[in-house]
Order: C-alpha cells, then structure tokens, then sequence
C-alpha cells in the first residue's frame, strides 16, 4: 500500500512534533511554580497565567496531536504493513515497544494533569508549592530519555 508521505519523513516529523511537546511540558510547570510563588492578584499573574495557556493551546496539545498521529502511523506502518494478516504481525511486536507505550501513555496523561492544573491556577486554586512544580519539570524529560532509548537501542 503507498503512503502519502514516506516513513522517513513521518518518522522525523513525528521527532520534531516530540520535542516541541516535550518542550512545552517542561515549560509548563515552571510557569505554574512562578504563578504560585506570587501573591494572589499580582499583575504578573495575569501575563503567566495567559502565556501558560497560550503554551497550552498553541504548542503543548497540537505537538501532543501530531506526536499521537505521526506515532500510530509509524506503528502500522513499520509493524503491521501487511494489512491482510495485522493481527498476526502484530502478535511479533517486541517488549520494548510496549514498554515505550506505555511511557508515552505516561506522558500524555501528565499532559492531562498539567491542562487540569493549569485551568484550577486561572481559578485562583493553588493546590502545590514552587518546589514541588519545579519537581514536576523534570520528569517529563526523564521520560522522554527512556522513550529515546528504547526507540534507539531496542533492547
């Protein structure tokens, strides 16, 4: 079956798509923490609560879309290419691409709490310290080593 685009190209559009979110789930929390450390009503609040969202809509879940789309069509298109029979190629999917799932599913569903947090901090609801925000920044990136490797390495 042809492909409008090929697997070289959707494979580092999907790579771009990647860091561009991953970017942006690492900005995100530190916005959040800087948003929490001022006081209530300060007119900084304003700026980063709206950049956080801009962040959000404009950078953080279309990257999400296309890492998702790119994804799913690099899956079948590398692992079930033979649309007679998917269930038998998909039967011979290796561990290590589960394992990757499984950390991307991570990711998205962080990405989920972060769009949570973020509306409860437009709110005026300030649930975590900056401390525990600037936690937070770091693990989607230590996510993102182990998707890489898995991807790169195969085990």
């Amino acid at each position: 079956m042809e492909h409008v685009i090929s697997y070289d190209l959707a494979r580092g559009l999907h790579v771009i798509a990647v860091i561009a979110w991953i970017a942006g789930l690492l900005m995100l929390p530190r916005f959040y923490g800087a948003i929490t450390a001022l006081a209530p009503g300060d007119p900084a609040e304003t700026v980063l609560l709206q950049t956080a969202k801009n962040i959000r809509g404009l950078i953080v879940t279309p990257f999400l879309v296309l890492t998702w789309a790119f994804g799913i069509f690099l899956f079948f298109t590398y692992f079930a290419p033979d649309w007679e029979a998917p269930a038998e190629r998909l039967e011979h999917v290796p561990s290590w691409f589960w394992v990757k799932l499984a950390l991307a599913l991570s990711l998205t569903a962080y990405h989920g709490l972060l769009s949570i947090e973020g509306r409860r901090l437009a709110r005026g609801v300030r649930r975590h310290s900056k401390a525990f925000w600037a936690v937070m920044s770091v693990v989607p990136f230590l996510v993102a080593i182990a998707i890489v490797l898995l991807a790169t390495t195969e085990p």
